[in-house]
């Protein structure tokens, strides 16, 4: 059987079918709890749960890609497992370490303001921070093994006892109950993706695996998948934090409204190919070029022929389903959704090419321009939201996305197939 050109096994329908019901139990979590928290939240509490969440997924891009380059690394040398896993898990508790702090000081002198608990706030952010790091970990070595099915069923029975629990404890109208009731169901997600780990991959966790050389040379094979992460919150969570310095919070709470909405949708069109990197990996190290070439082809042209339909699904179903969802109808909220939906759809399109470039480990340029990208989005914003409002920030997300990775990332990508054929033709028999 054949999908986008590449073979498919059974484990990759399981992988792709659990991947979607993942993110299902993702989108009907936040279709669920956002109206609910709207209801039992005030405004400003209401906008610094969305704040903090922002900061915490901003803040988890900081484990220096470390995961990222664990799963191309255990593919291709899995007989260094207990080094590389617990060199980076305790790098990871000393990340702890230095994150109350660091919270603390963003909370205290108000440059991020996040109401008067700020202690609170700080611990609970660092720790929801470095248990989303360490949970990716242990997913990532489930990953590595093509085994996403088993991390992502994990995950669907983690989201379905929070959503429980957060809609019990939301009546409270609290954003730091909801954070400390997160932290603890996810003591046990990590608990158990460890477990399962263990059962694909051979490892052992303990200080005596620690080797600080080791740490600092994947630390360099990882830099551009950090530099990557970074690139992504600047893309995706950073307009939150600048607008929560910048303007009312109920427009910031607008604002949230829609990105939560359409970051379903997103999250839910990537996986198609997002759950390739592991084959992508694997193809590559073969040297199956003209395989891959012809793939990315297809897969692109059947993308961009989802796109269009998703696109008019947005642009008038979906326009409805969320007025409804949200409760919110203005003039600038509607605009707002419609220029999102767009950056949405080019996203998703440009995703096909960022994930063939992060498999082959060629996203140098990519990463460059992507943090380029999130800095040219905020500040075209920047400029935009005394006269646009909150549909400036947005605009300026699609101009810096079409100036820079929407016309380099396919090019190059091109030019690196190009390259690579030509080089295996020349090599000799």
């Amino acid at each position: 059987m054949k999908f986008f050109n590449l073979s498919i096994s059974r484990q990759y329908l399981m992988n792709l079918i659990t991947t979607f019901l993942s993110q299902a139990c993702s989108a009907g979590m936040i279709i669920i709890l956002m109206p609910v928290l709207q209801q039992n939240f005030s405004v400003e509490e209401f906008s610094n749960y969305g704040v903090l969440l922002n900061i915490v997924l901003f803040a988890a891009a900081f484990d220096l890609g470390l995961n990222m380059g664990l799963m191309r690394r255990l593919i291709h040398e899995r007989e260094k497992a207990s080094v590389l896993i617990s060199t980076i898990y305790f790098v990871y508790l000393v990340l702890f370490i230095v994150a109350v702090p660091v919270f603390i000081w963003l909370y205290y002198t108000g440059i991020v303001e996040t109401g008067n608990t700020f202690l609170y706030h700080a611990f609970l952010s660092a720790l929801l921070v470095v248990q989303t790091i360490v949970a990716m970990l242990f997913d990532v070595i489930l990953h590595s093994t093509n085994k996403i099915f088993v991390g992502k069923l994990i995950r669907i029975s983690k989201l379905l006892l929070e959503l429980a629990l957060l809609l019990f404890f939301s009546r409270w109208g609290s954003a730091t109950l909801l954070l400390l009731v997160s932290g603890v169901i996810n003591f046990l997600y990590i608990l158990t993706l460890y477990f399962y780990s263990k059962k694909e991959v051979i490892y052992q966790i303990g200080w005596h695996y620690f080797d600080l050389r080791v740490l600092i040379e994947h630390i360099r094979y990882s830099s551009w998948y950090f530099l990557n992460a970074i690139s992504v919150v600047l893309a995706f969570n950073s307009q939150v934090i600048m607008l929560n310095a910048l303007i009312g919070k109920a427009d910031v709470a607008k604002y949230i409204l829609v990105t939560r909405f359409l970051d379903v949708v997103r999250l839910g069109a990537t996986n198609f190919t997002i759950i390739l990197f592991p084959s992508l990996a694997s193809l590559e190290a073969k040297g199956e070029w003209h395989h891959l070439r012809n793939s990315y082809f297809t897969i692109l042209q059947r993308v961009v022929i989802f796109c269009v339909l998703i696109g008019v699904v947005l642009l008038t179903i979906g326009k409805t389903i969320f007025i409804w969802w949200s409760g919110q109808g203005g003039e600038e909220m509607i605009q707002l959704y419609y220029v999102f939906s767009v950056f949405t759809i080019l996203i998703v399109i440009d995703n096909v090419s960022s994930v063939f470039l992060h498999a082959f480990r060629l996203n140098k340029g990519q990463t460059i321009l992507s943090i380029g990208q999130g800095l040219m989005g905020l500040l075209i914003g920047y400029f935009l939201l005394p006269s646009y409002g909150i549909v400036g920030m947005a605009i300026g997300s699609i101009i810096a996305l079409l100036s820079t990775n929407f016309i380099y990332n396919p090019t190059y990508l091109i030019w690196q197939f190009k390259k690579k054929i030509a080089t295996k033709q020349e090599l000799p028999i």
